[in-house]
């Protein structure tokens, strides 16, 4: 958590909840927060739909969050527009390497 950005805090929960009514406004139901698809570390994605999405398998989303503002990234978004963002990117993506390793073996087979 980061002490120099306590609105980062608030806006997780309020853009995790537009993305889930947007998906069930569009007929397809969610849940958030789903037990049983935990990584390693025990960390799960914030949304799952309830039915199958594209090759018979759910859609999941992670919202992430960053403050331009931080400490961590105050010397690259100085220097960079876009910094935060595609640092953040770059560490959800790593973070889900491996399920998309495993989604993506499974399509070519």
């Amino acid at each position: 958590m980061c002490k120099q950005a306590p609105s980062k805090i608030a806006r997780h929960p309020a853009v995790n909840d537009v993305i889930a009514r947007a998906i069930t406004a569009a007929g397809v139901p969610v849940t958030k927060e789903p037990v049983g698809l935990a990584r390693l570390d025990g960390k799960r994605p914030d949304g799952l739909t309830l039915i199958p999405w594209q090759v018979g398998k759910p859609l999941t989303w992670d919202v992430t969050v960053v403050s331009t503002l931080a400490d961590s990234y105050l010397h690259s978004t100085s220097n960079s527009a876009g910094s935060a963002a595609e640092t953040a990117s770059v560490r959800k993506e790593s973070k889900y390497s491996p399920f998309l390793q495993i989604t993506y073996s499974n399509r070519l087979h």
